[in-house]
């Protein structure tokens, strides 16, 4: 299976200090990315109180390819402001997502999340592993995460 790595921008430091306070916030965080990603519809899925089974967040926002998820979402602290401007690339809405580390929300509530992105035929699937992020924090960009490709219909994405 191939493996993919994260890419790390120098401002790394003073932005890891930064920490999701609560799960809303978390949450928040991964609703913010479907905007960014010019969604229209984001379903989210809770378990029961107490309840250890998945939080689902699903959107209908562009999605990413494999080598967008490579170069772009696994580059961490990246501006994406500097790289693809103020706004949306469709609707042309204000982006949310200032810092590159948007990602992480999802590991203050989970120990793992898996990220599945649908675009122009592909579906790209990445896990990503609290522990496993812990255990190479200082040395990220060695860390090999689990990234598979496989054929989805054309007009799938988000």
């Amino acid at each position: 299976m191939p493996k993919a790595n994260f890419k790390v921008d120098t401002s790394l430091t003073s932005i890891l200090g930064e920490n999701y306070r609560s799960t809303e916030a978390a949450l928040k965080e991964l609703i913010d990315n479907a905007w960014d990603a010019d969604s229209e519809i984001v379903n989210i899925t809770m378990p029961e109180p107490f309840d250890r089974a998945e939080i689902i967040v699903e959107d209908d926002g562009m999605g990413m390819t494999e080598k967008e998820i490579r170069n772009e979402y696994l580059f961490i602290a990246r501006s994406r402001a500097s790289r693809k401007g103020e706004f949306t690339s469709f609707k042309n809405r204000k982006i949310k997502g200032r810092k590159g580390i948007g990602k992480f929300a999802g590991l203050l509530v989970a120990g793992e999340m898996t990220l599945i992105s649908r675009a122009r035929g592909k579906q790209t699937t990445l896990k990503i592993i609290k522990d496993e992020i812990l255990k190479w924090k200082n040395d990220l960009e060695k860390l090999d995460l689990s990234i598979s490709i496989e054929d989805c219909g054309m007009n799938e994405k988000g």
